[in-house]
């Protein structure tokens, strides 16, 4: 498996050739450099979502990821944030937008085949649509082969290389607490932020920050945009917030049915199983929260009750 799907690593690359900032050569331009965006503007109007969709139908109108910018993705240890972000990026890949993932806390020998199992939506492809699957995904979803801790300058370096030598679309970092040691170094999270947002910008990529928030005082309280840990000039500074909330009390009310032998209320089955929350939208409306709904086989999340997985590869 770790043959077939692109792979980015640290031994393979002169890193050197991409530390260097360029943003400064590329921010005085001549007004006529945006001749044809503008000509865009006036015919399509400015409210018009540009940008690449999530795969629920709710966030649609609102909440786009448009090159060069930057989205927190914030959640709960143990919410679900990586693997919904995962779907995510199928979805990305699936509208022609490259994503490279830099699972920092999960190698890609674990990581690849949650996503496979949500590309095929079961738990068990055969051997024959595995390799169907891996060749739809050469060039739409690369993987940064690295675990453990990172030096912020070599991460910038690989986002550099992979917008100059890949062209890719999107860089999804899980997560922040691997690139910044301390959750009380406050400095070095805002100066991480910050160059992450420049970044963007230089290579007019959208980055997805993964980054965690502190646990409520019940599993019944979602977190908001004041519960990320440390730093609140992270919030401050990111072009949007999307908070992902695992619905553990439905699943702590089935657990208790079940043990006791009884039927499970409807009113919990229809609860939904988790929730995506848009707390900041700075280019967007859409400040507002999705019902979601998991199946277990295929890892997917979906927009109503049926939990009818989404066939990402439809269109080959």
């Amino acid at each position: 498996m770790h043959n077939v799907i692109p792979l980015v690593q640290d031994d393979d690359i002169d890193w050197q050739r991409y530390m260097q900032e360029s943003e400064p050569r590329i921010k005085v331009k001549s007004v006529d450099s945006w001749t044809q965006a503008i000509i865009d503007v006036f015919k399509n109007g400015e409210q018009e979502a540009q940008g690449a969709k999530l795969p629920w139908p709710a966030t649609h109108d609102g909440l786009r990821f448009r090159p060069g910018e930057v989205t927190l993705w914030l959640g709960i240890n143990g919410h679900g944030k990586s693997q919904l972000l995962n779907q995510a990026c199928l979805g990305f890949a699936a509208q022609g937008e490259p994503v490279c993932i830099g699972s920092f806390e999960m190698p890609p020998l674990k990581n690849v085949p949650r996503m496979l199992r949500q590309l095929a939506t079961t738990s068990q492809p055969s051997e024959g649509y595995i390799r169907k699957m891996m060749s739809w995904l050469r060039g739409k979803v690369w993987i940064y082969d690295h675990l453990g801790a990172i030096r912020p300058e070599q991460l910038f370096a690989v986002i550099r290389y992979c917008h100059q030598e890949l062209s890719l679309k999107h860089f999804v970092i899980d997560s922040m607490m691997k690139c910044v040691h301390g959750e009380d170094d406050m400095n070095g999270q805002k100066a991480f932020v910050d160059q992450l947002c420049r970044l963007a910008r230089e290579c007019e990529m959208h980055i997805h920050l993964v980054h965690h928030s502190r646990k409520k005082e019940s599993e019944r309280d979602i977190p908001g945009k004041f519960d990320a840990k440390g730093s609140g000039a992270i919030i401050d500074q990111v072009d949007q917030l999307v908070t992902v909330w695992r619905n553990k009390p439905k699943e702590a009310a089935i657990k208790k049915c079940r043990d006791e032998g009884s039927p499970v209320p409807d009113d919990i089955k229809k609860k939904c199983d988790a929730m995506l929350i848009c707390d900041k939208n700075r280019h967007g409306d859409w400040e507002d929260h999705a019902f979601l709904w998991f199946d277990p086989a295929s890892l997917q999340y979906m927009s109503d009750s049926r939990r009818q997985p989404i066939d990402f590869m439809r269109n080959i």
